[in-house]
C-alpha cells in the first residue's frame, strides 16, 4: 500500500503515536484491571466496608456534640441544627443522656468522624430493644444485596451490636436499692447507693466464679485483689482518686462487657448522680487498673 496520499499518510502518523504513547505510559485499556475506589465509610467494630445512609440532625439547640467514643463528655466536634449526616451504624448500649434527661442508649456513629445520640438524628424510631429500623448495626459485615442494613441476610449472617473477646456478665438480679437518697448500711461494709456497694454486690451476684470476696474493703481507693491493666468480664474497674473524673476517694464500677476495639461497658452507681445506676462505654485505659476477685 502506498503512503503517497496525504489521509493515507496522515492516518500513519496517528496509529503510530498512539502506540508510542501506549508503549510509554503503559496505559493498555483493554488489558489494565479497573482500580476499586476507596471504602465509603468502616464499621468500627467490625471494620467492614459500608454504605452511610444520609438523615439530617433534628431537635437540638443549635447544634449536635459528636463524641469519640458513645457517651456524652468525649466531645469531638459539634455539627449544626438541621445538616446532613450519613449515619454507618447503630448500637443500643452506649450512655445515656443525663444533661437532657434522656435515658436511651442508642447512639450512631457517622461521617461526621464519632458518634451522635440517636435522639436528635432523623433515623427511624427505634424499638423497644433501642433499633431503629433499617439502620446497620456495627458490628455486621459489609453491606451487600443479602444484606440490608444490619437485617440478617439469606446466607445466614447475622449482624451484632460488638464483637466480644468474650461473654457479658450477667447479672442474677436488680440492685436491692436503686434510689436510696439517705446514708444506709448495706450489710456488707458499704452505704446503699454508693460505687462500692453495687461493685461488690455485682460480684456476688452475677453468677461467675471469684476467688475472692469485695465485702467490707472501705473506700473505693482503698479495695485491693488481684490487678492488671487487663479487663475481663465480671471484673471490678477501679480509678484512683481524681483520675479522669473519679473523687478524692476513688471509684469502682462493674465491668459487664469486653469489646475488641479497645473499650469496656461498664455499670456503676454514684456517678454523676447521687446514689443512682449509671453505664458508660468507655476505653480500657480509663480506669487505673482492674480488680479479678
Amino acid at each position: 500500500m502506498s503512503l503517497r496520499h496525504p489521509a493515507l499518510r496522515r492516518l500513519a502518523l496517528g496509529i503510530a503515536a498512539t502506540i508510542a504513547t501506549t508503549l510509554t505510559t503503559g496505559i493498555i485499556a483493554a488489558t489494565t484491571p479497573a482500580h476499586a475506589g476507596p471504602c465509603p465509610a468502616a464499621d468500627p467494630y467490625s471494620g467492614a466496608c459500608t454504605t452511610p445512609v444520609p438523615y439530617k440532625v433534628k431537635g437540638t439547640d443549635g447544634t449536635l456534640a459528636v463524641q469519640t467514643i458513645p457517651q456524652v463528655d468525649h466531645v469531638k466536634k459539634r455539627v449544626r441544627e438541621g445538616a446532613g449526616i450519613g449515619v454507618i451504624c447503630q448500637i443500643n448500649d452506649g450512655g445515656t443522656d443525663p444533661y437532657d434527661h434522656l435515658y436511651s442508649h442508642t447512639w450512631d456513629f457517622t461521617t461526621a468522624g464519632g458518634w451522635v445520640y440517636d435522639h436528635y438524628v432523623t433515623t427511624p424510631p427505634q424499638d423497644p430493644n433501642g433499633w431503629s429500623r433499617g439502620v446497620r448495626h456495627c458490628g455486621a459485615g459489609p453491606t451487600s444485596s443479602g444484606e440490608q442494613n444490619g437485617t440478617p441476610s439469606s446466607t445466614g449472617h447475622r449482624s451484632r451490636t460488638t464483637p466480644r473477646t468474650q461473654p457479658t456478665a450477667t447479672l442474677s438480679g436488680a440492685y436491692p436499692w436503686p434510689a436510696q437518697d439517705a446514708w444506709v448500711a448495706d450489710g456488707h461494709g458499704y452505704y446503699e447507693g454508693e460505687c462500692t456497694s453495687f461493685a461488690a454486690w455485682a460480684v456476688r451476684s452475677d453468677g461467675l466464679h471469684h476467688a475472692e470476696s469485695p465485702d467490707w474493703l472501705g473506700d473505693a481507693g482503698q479495695w485491693d485483689a488481684p490487678v492488671d491493666k487487663t479487663p475481663r468480664a465480671g471484673d471490678v474497674a477501679q480509678w484512683k482518686g481524681g483520675r479522669n473524673g473519679a473523687g478524692t476517694a476513688g471509684h469502682v464500677a462493674y465491668v459487664e462487657a469486653v469489646y475488641d476495639n479497645g473499650t469496656i461497658k461498664i455499670e456503676e452507681y454514684n456517678w454523676g448522680r447521687f446514689h443512682r445506676w449509671n453505664t458508660r462505654i468507655i476505653p480500657t485505659s480509663d480506669p487505673s487498673r482492674f480488680l479479678h476477685f
